[in-house]
């Protein structure tokens, strides 16, 4: 009996306990660290911001001549081998259009461009348009023609006075190739009155054949309006006026050349009368292929219109450039061209 009690209560203790371990809350499982992920950081393409293209405005003399169409070639060759300049050609028919590039260049002014490369007809009568354009901040480049304005920037030219000097040169070489005495009368049949690029180039040779053929007479400079026919005639009147004292002409640029060499040719007068003549447009040069003029004295048209962009590019930009750039003359000869 006793032992039967003993039993009853070590079963009732450990089913006590048993109830107790099921009954008891479970301990917490330790959690697993949390990881974060790296967010994947967003690579951002900053564009480069597209390059700004300059207007630039190339305003000639004049369209209806080869030689200001060899600077347009240089101003449009600029433009096509830069991609950030863009060069837009204005210019009146006839250098005698005073008028008319005076509205051009005007108009231009209206519209802002960066830059203005040109080669005024004008002198003085451009200096309040150019004063506008140096307000409105507007770089200013001249090129052949010289305009004395503090609103120019750079002038970039043939030396003319060194041109013209040059052709006095050539005159008198030529004169003693021909076998003509230096004595006599030269003719000098010009572009247009009151221009500083024709000043320059008749004052240089009128100066320098008086110290090199002091005994040749230079006549007084016969302005013709820059026309060719104009030109023509008034050669025609020269040769019959002064007669065997005339033993040379020297016209002041390419469309007094083309004048004078049709005058001479018709006259038949290419072996005694000795033509040295300014540039060189396709009549010029075949007249000096012919021998009907002598020697041309050639300046670089192209050069002034394309470095006249590249200059006003660097004054845009704010750099430093000079106040006169020399795009080089020449003396050339028929043998020259071979």
């Amino acid at each position: 009996m006793k032992k039967n009690l003993w039993f009853s209560l070590l079963s009732l203790v450990i089913l006590s306990a048993v109830v107790l371990s099921a009954c008891a809350p479970a301990a917490p499982a330790e959690e697993a660290p949390v990881v974060e992920e790296a967010a994947e950081e967003e690579v951002v393409v900053e564009e480069e911001p597209e390059a700004e293209v300059l207007e630039f405005a190339l305003i000639v003399k004049a369209t209806d001549s080869g030689f200001w169409q060899q600077a347009i070639a240089g101003g449009e060759a600029f433009g096509a081998d830069n991609d950030n300049v863009n060069v837009t050609i204005y210019g009146p028919a006839s250098e005698a259009d005073v008028d008319e590039q005076l509205s051009i260049l005007e108009t231009v002014i209206l519209n802002e461009p960066d830059a203005i490369i040109i080669a005024s007809n004008a002198g003085e009568g451009a200096f309040a348009a150019l004063k506008d354009a140096g307000e409105k901040g507007i770089v200013v480049m001249t090129i052949d023609t010289a305009i004395l304005s503090d609103d120019v920037t750079t002038f970039l030219a043939t030396d003319n006075v060194l041109g013209g000097a040059l052709a006095a040169e050539a005159m008198v070489f030529e004169l003693g190739e021909a076998g003509i005495p230096l004595s006599g009368k030269v003719a000098i049949v010009a572009a247009v009155a009151g221009v500083q690029t024709i000043v320059d180039r008749d004052g240089g040779f009128i100066d320098k054949m008086a110290e090199i053929a002091p005994d040749i007479e230079v006549l007084e400079p016969v302005y013709v309006n820059n026309e060719i026919e104009l030109a023509l005639t008034e050669t025609e009147q020269i040769i019959t006026r002064e007669g065997d004292a005339l033993i040379g002409i020297y016209p002041d640029n390419n469309h007094t050349g083309d004048g004078v060499g049709r005058a001479i040719k018709q006259a038949g007068l290419k072996d005694s009368v000795v033509v040295v003549a300014y540039d060189d447009d396709q009549e010029e040069l075949d007249f000096l292929v012919e021998g009907v003029i002598d020697a041309l004295i050639i300046q670089d048209p192209y050069n002034m219109g394309y470095a006249g962009c590249e200059y006003a590019v660097k004054a845009v930009a704010g750099e430093d450039v000079p106040s006169f750039v020399d795009t080089g003359v020449v003396v050339t000869r028929a043998e020259d061209l071979k």
